[in-house]
């Protein structure tokens, strides 16, 4: 078993598990966090009070898987551009779970970082995909950056604000920026592990 267990195998596994146990534990602490709305609070205002050490290990987890398959993906896809973007990615998401929502002002820096990077990594990786998964990441990508510059408008607003801006709260377009991301790294995951060494 072992000796197949190649770079992107490795990269599909890590990939895979971070993605799927931070998704877990968001739906876990959602349920936990006292009067906690999804569509009105952002996701990280479960970083503080009762759901802090849980979102905020599980973000630091996201990071490093995220950063560690970097690494491994460089060993086999040699595009510099994408390996940059996903690495930086990856060390901002652990950046935002050591610094949490109420760690101002680095937490208003390294979330953007890391969405913005997330969202052009999945535009420029179309080349590790097969069929049509290329162009699903590719447009993934692009609604996660449009959407991300859609969502300015409601920096700086209080975590509790109920302003809308084209008929959306913010926790709401804010999942809509970090979803469509989530979504490409798992396709990302799911195809490595079914392609050949090369």
């Amino acid at each position: 078993m072992f000796k197949t267990w190649n770079n992107r195998k490795t990269a599909s596994a890590l990939l895979l598990f971070g993605i799927i146990q931070w998704i877990i534990v968001i739906i876990l602490a959602e349920g936990i966090q006292p009067n906690y709305i999804s569509s009105i609070h952002y996701i990280s205002s479960l970083g503080t009070g009762k759901t802090a050490f849980l979102y905020n290990t599980s973000t630091i987890i996201l990071g490093l898987t995220t950063s560690l398959s970097s690494l491994l993906i460089r060993g086999f896809y040699k595009s510099r551009v994408f390996f940059v973007l996903f690495l930086i990615a990856g060390l901002a998401t652990v950046g935002v779970g050591v610094f949490p929502e109420n760690s101002r002002p680095m937490h208003g820096i390294v979330t953007p970082i890391a969405l913005i990077f997330a969202a052009l990594s999945a535009m420029s990786s179309y080349r590790l995909h097969g069929g049509p998964a290329a162009y699903f990441t590719v447009f993934l990508g692009a609604v996660s950056l449009v959407s991300g510059l859609w969502f300015i408008p409601y920096l700086g607003l209080s975590v509790e604000s109920r302003e809308m801006f084209l008929g959306f709260y913010k926790g709401t377009l804010e999942r809509i920026v970090i979803y469509t991301n989530l979504l490409w790294v798992l396709i990302l995951g799911s195809q490595l592990s079914n392609k050949p060494e090369t």
